[in-house]
């Protein structure tokens, strides 16, 4: 298996079909075809040898779904950038994964300067529809001056790229993802949630998450069009959905919420899409409810995975969101495994617990990791037995269906976007009028949870919510920075001396079945 064996498939099968569409551009699968080959070898021709890790920082394009496989075709290891995080939170990703090469668009062509003084590399392209900033590589000029090469992409489980997730530690963790990992991960994406040559999807999840990335690979296996939305904005997604007829998206269930209460809703003709995959955090019943009565033409499919498993691991089909001949309150569940996916759930010794008995999922494949990224021990914590240890709290029906009702891990998910909560407590230790702190999710109408920062200060020392709020700003990422802030003398302690959270999650979590939003 190997990642180019999808655009070689496409570009035979497909070649006069449109292969990606971006603002007023339109590409074929034979331009592409005839265009990453180049990329590729100019890629190589800067100097970047097989193994080496390329990053990019950029917002979704076609010229970034092209990366993903000129970059496989020259045998590097690509490491896409949240276009989300703080420039030292990206800055660490680079140093850590060893960064030879950075790919920038227009949005992150400025940051630049500050991010090679971090890490210096050798190399720098420039992947905008602006003019080349000078000491920049040209993109299209990379593909105009060279020949295209032969493909020298690896293989089964050679490193294809590493994908940064939030770390309980207080830094990102690099997941190391394979070509037999994607490869396995779109043929399951095909044939769990119906992919075909004759979709047409939509991006709007950023492509350095696999919730982009993962459907970008199998879309381009099934030979489909991939629409792309720089980032995510309501009325952006309307007009494209309308003026290119999109059969096919996925959403956060923020977005849902976000597109159903937008004051333009009803202007659109939005009744193109067949199939909507949500998935990230779970979605309100109420949002899902009125989706439904507002889309009439669209089938929602809810799936859940992670970055760890490439992506799709559960999913649960339209029929199942209705009560009736398959019974009562499916919708509440994640869904059941996905094709080629082994999944059960298991207590601490990792034996699987019977049916109805909550305990940690666990899952078994060919999508599940290689591990992270220059971290064994944490390589060793969740890979354990060949069972991928997800951290993630639920139990399972006698008919196979997975009710997720809390997470093993110490993790928040606002706005879909996963959230550490020690990356948090880093920040706000960091002012020097706190003593103590514990961050924790708490119910949010919007965004599902918020985060919220506990916080004892030191004696004799005075700051507001909004100080400390601005504060976190100046070193982590907008979304992660806390939108609540509650002063306290004291933070409740165990025994051993630890800060119980479940104590302070409590009040917030009160006449819920779940601890999750």
């Amino acid at each position: 298996m190997q990642l180019t064996q999808a655009l070689t498939r496409a570009v035979q099968t497909r070649h006069r079909h449109t292969a990606t569409i971006y603002q007023n551009r339109q590409r074929t699968w034979a331009q592409v075809g005839e265009r990453v080959p180049r990329l590729a070898a100019g890629l190589r021709a800067l100097g970047l040898q097989p193994g080496d890790r390329l990053a990019v920082l950029a917002f979704n394009s076609d010229n970034y779904i092209e990366l993903f496989f000129a970059a496989a075709w020259a045998d590097l290891v690509l490491v896409p950038l949240n276009t989300r995080w703080a420039i030292p939170e990206n800055i660490y990703s680079l140093k850590d994964a060893g960064c030879a090469g950075l790919l920038v668009d227009d949005g992150f062509a400025a940051q630049v300067p500050d991010l090679l003084k971090g890490h210096p590399m050798r190399h720098v392209v420039h992947m905008g529809d602006q003019p080349t900033p000078q000491g920049m590589h040209g993109y299209e000029a990379l593909i105009a001056q060279h020949p295209p090469m032969a493909d020298e992409c690896g293989r089964d489980d050679a490193l294809c790229g590493i994908y940064y997730t939030g770390g309980t530690t207080g830094h990102p963790k690099g997941v190391m993802l394979s070509h037999r990992n994607f490869i396995a991960a779109s043929i399951n994406w095909i044939a769990t949630l119906h992919f075909s040559d004759e979709t047409k999807y939509m991006h709007s999840a950023g492509l350095f998450h696999l919730a982009g990335a993962s459907p970008a690979f199998a879309l381009t296996l099934a030979g489909g069009t991939h629409v792309c939305l720089p980032k995510f904005d309501a009325v952006l997604a309307f007009e494209a959905i309308q003026t290119h007829k999109v059969n096919y998206v996925l959403f956060v269930p923020t977005m849902i919420n976000m597109m159903l209460n937008h004051a333009d809703f009803d202007r659109y003709d939005l009744s193109s899409v067949r199939y909507c995959e949500y998935g990230a955090s779970p979605i309100p019943d109420a949002v899902l409810a009125r989706a439904i009565e507002k889309l009439p033409s669209w089938e929602f499919i809810q799936g859940y995975g992670m970055t760890e498993t490439a992506a799709l691991t559960v999913s649960l089909p339209w029929r199942y969101h209705f009560d009736g001949a398959h019974g009562k309150h499916k919708r509440q569940a994640a869904g059941r495994a996905a094709y080629g996916v082994d999944v059960r759930i298991v207590g601490p010794d990792g034996e699987e617990l019977p049916r109805g008995t909550p305990g940690e999922i666990a899952v078994r494949g060919a999508q599940v990791m290689l591990g992270y990224w220059n971290k064994p021990e944490a390589t060793a914590a969740a890979l354990r037995n060949g069972w991928m240890h997800t951290g993630d709290g639920a139990w399972m029906d006698d008919e196979g269906f997975i009710y997720i009702v809390d997470r093993v891990k110490d993790m928040i998910i606002s706005g879909g976007e996963n959230i550490y909560s020690r990356e948090v407590e880093n920040a706000v230790h960091a002012h020097p009028a706190v003593r103590e702190c514990a961050v924790i999710g708490v119910p949010d109408e919007k965004w599902g949870e918020a985060v919220m920062a506990v916080v004892a200060l030191k004696d004799g020392q005075q700051v507001s919510e909004q100080e400390l709020i601005a504060h976190c700003h100046t070193l982590i990422a907008n979304y992660k920075c806390p939108r609540k802030v509650e002063f306290r003398d004291a933070l409740p302690l165990s025994g051993a001396g630890k800060i119980m959270k479940n104590v302070l999650r409590e009040p917030f979590w009160q006449g819920k079945n779940r601890s999750v939003n």
